[in-house]
C-alpha cells in the first residue's frame, strides 16, 4: 500500500534567511527553533521552557509584550530549588529573590526579541490544565507538587480562541506586521490516557483551525498531521513510541522550510550544510600538509559567508585556532648539485647557452704516442708498432679484399681447388 503525500500550499509572503523567529510551546518548538539556529536564522526558542497548556502560553506571551504579571505568588520552592508555576521546570533559582530576577531578564530579553519579529511559532500540546484551589487561577507546571493542590480541567475551544485572539491583538500593537503560525504537537499525552489525549488533540485542532480562519496574519501548519496521517508508521518514532524520531523531525522541518522560507534559503542551506560538514572533520594526521589547506580553504568560505552578513564569528575563530596550532611546514632541503667528469667550454657571455660537454679530445696524446714508438722502434731494427688509425689506413689502401670476394663471385664463395693447391706450392 502506497503512502499518500500530504500536500501544503506554500504561504504567499515567504521569509528570507535574515527573518527573525521566536518559536514557543511544545518540544516541537524546541526542533524546529534548533533547526533554525543550526542553519544560520536569527530565532529564539522557548525562552521560559516547554509549555503545553496554550493559555499560560498566552499568558507568558502578553507578559513579554508589557502587561503586567505578579510572578510573586506563584513562586514555589520544589526539587530543591525555588521556581515558579507559571514557568518551566528548568527555570529556577536558589533563592526567591534570584528566581524573581532571573524571571524578570527573560521577559525583558524576549520583549526586546519580539518587537522586531517577522514570525511567531506556537505549537499547542494540550488542553488539559490545571487550577490552584487556592487561589483558582491556571497553572503552566505542577513541578511535582501534590495532587490535591491541584483541580483538573479541559479546556473548552472557546476559552482557548478567546486566549489566543486577546494575545494576537496584544502582540500587534507592538508589532503590527507580526505574523503568527499554529500548529499541534503531535506527541501523545499518555498520562492523559489514549482516549483523553484524542479529546484533547480535537480541542487544539478546533481552535487552531478557527483562529487561523478568522485571525488576519496567522495560519495553521500541519505538524500533527504530517506525523500521524502522512508518515503514519512507526519506524518514524523515537523509542519510547511517543516523540517523533529525527528522521521525522527531518522530514518535518523539510516541509516547514519549503512552506514558509523562500528559494533562496533552500540554497544557503545547501551550501551551508557542505561547510557544517567540513567543520566537523576529523583529521588523521593533524600536521598532514593536506589538513593545512583544508583548513584554509574553509576559511575562504567562511570569510566570504561574513561578507554576506551571515554571522559565522565563531567558527571563524574555531578555524583560525586550529589553524595555529599546527606546526609551521617543513622547508624543502637543498638538493646539491652532482660533479661529472665531462669539460665545459665557455663560449662568451649572452650566450642562450654558456657552456657545452663534448669529449676530451686525446688526438695530441695519441700522437706523441705513435712517435715516441717510432723513435724506439728505428733504434732497434725492429719495425715501427703502427697505431690502430695507421693500421687500418694501409690495410684499406693496400687492395686486399675481403675474406669471401676473392673471385668477385660474391660473399661466402671460395677459390677453385687448384689454383688454391697452387698458390700454397708457391708459398713453399
Amino acid at each position: 500500500m502506497f503512502r499518500t503525500e500530504l500536500p501544503i500550499a506554500p504561504a504567499t509572503d515567504q521569509l528570507s534567511r535574515t527573518a527573525r523567529v521566536l518559536t514557543m510551546g511544545s518540544c516541537f518548538a524546541d526542533s524546529i527553533g534548533s533547526r533554525l539556529l543550526a542553519n544560520k536564522v536569527e530565532a529564539l526558542a522557548n525562552p521560559f521552557g516547554t509549555v503545553f497548556q496554550p493559555l499560560a502560553l498566552a499568558k507568558l506571551l502578553r507578559a513579554a509584550a508589557g502587561e503586567d504579571v505578579d510572578w510573586q505568588q506563584h513562586v514555589v520552592e520544589a526539587r530543591g530549588r525555588w521556581q515558579s508555576y507559571d514557568l518551566h521546570g528548568s527555570v529556577g533559582a536558589d533563592s526567591p529573590v534570584e528566581l524573581l530576577q532571573h524571571i524578570q531578564e527573560l521577559v525583558r530579553r524576549t520583549g526586546e526579541f519580539l518587537r522586531s519579529t517577522d514570525v511567531v511559532l506556537l505549537t499547542l500540546g494540550t488542553a488539559w490544565a490545571y487550577r490552584l484551589r487556592e487561589t483558582g487561577e491556571l497553572v503552566n507546571n505542577c513541578h511535582k507538587q501534590s495532587a490535591d493542590l491541584f483541580v483538573r480541567e479541559l479546556l473548552t475551544p472557546d476559552d482557548i480562541i478567546n486566549g489566543l485572539a486577546e494575545t494576537h491583538a496584544y502582540l500587534r500593537r507592538i508589532n503590527p506586521k507580526l505574523r503568527f503560525v499554529l500548529t499541534v504537537s503531535p506527541v501523545r499525552h499518555l498520562k492523559d490516557t489514549l482516549p483523553l489525549n484524542a479529546v484533547s488533540k480535537s480541542v487544539l485542532r478546533v481552535a487552531t483551525h478557527i483562529v487561523s480562519d478568522l485571525l488576519p496574519g496567522v495560519a495553521y501548519f500541519p505538524a500533527y498531521e504530517l506525523l500521524l496521517d502522512d508518515l503514519r508508521d512507526y519506524r518514524f518514532y523515537a523509542a519510547d513510541m511517543l516523540h517523533p524520531s529525527e528522521v521525522a523531525e527531518d522530514y518535518i522541518w523539510e516541509k516547514f522550510t519549503r512552506t514558509y522560507f523562500d528559494a533562496e534559503f533552500g540554497r544557503f542551506r545547501k551550501e551551508w550544510a557542505s561547510v557544517r560538514q567540513a567543520l566537523g572533520h576529523r583529521p588523521l594526521h593533524a600536521a598532514a600538509p593536506e589538513h593545512r589547506q583544508f583548513l584554509e580553504t574553509t576559511l575562504q568560505k567562511l570569510e566570504q559567508l561574513s561578507l554576506r552578513r551571515v554571522e559565522v564569528s565563531a567558527e571563524l575563530q574555531t578555524v583560525r585556532t586550529q589553524l595555529a596550532a599546527l606546526p609551521e611546514p617543513r622547508q624543502p632541503e637543498p638538493v646539491a648539485e652532482v660533479e661529472d667528469d665531462e669539460e665545459r667550454i665557455d663560449i662568451g657571455e649572452g650566450s642562450v647557452v654558456s657552456s657545452i660537454a663534448r669529449p676530451v679530445d686525446t688526438t695530441p696524446v695519441v700522437a706523441d704516442a705513435a712517435a715516441e714508438a717510432l723513435s724506439a722502434a728505428q733504434g732497434d731494427g725492429r719495425p715501427p708498432r703502427l697505431s690502430p688509425e695507421e693500421f687500418r689506413s694501409q690495410r684499406n689502401h693496400s687492395g686486399r679484399q675481403e675474406r669471401g670476394r676473392r673471385d668477385g663471385r660474391g660473399k661466402g664463395q671460395m677459390s677453385p681447388p687448384a689454383k688454391r693447391s697452387n698458390t700454397r706450392h708457391l708459398l713453399c
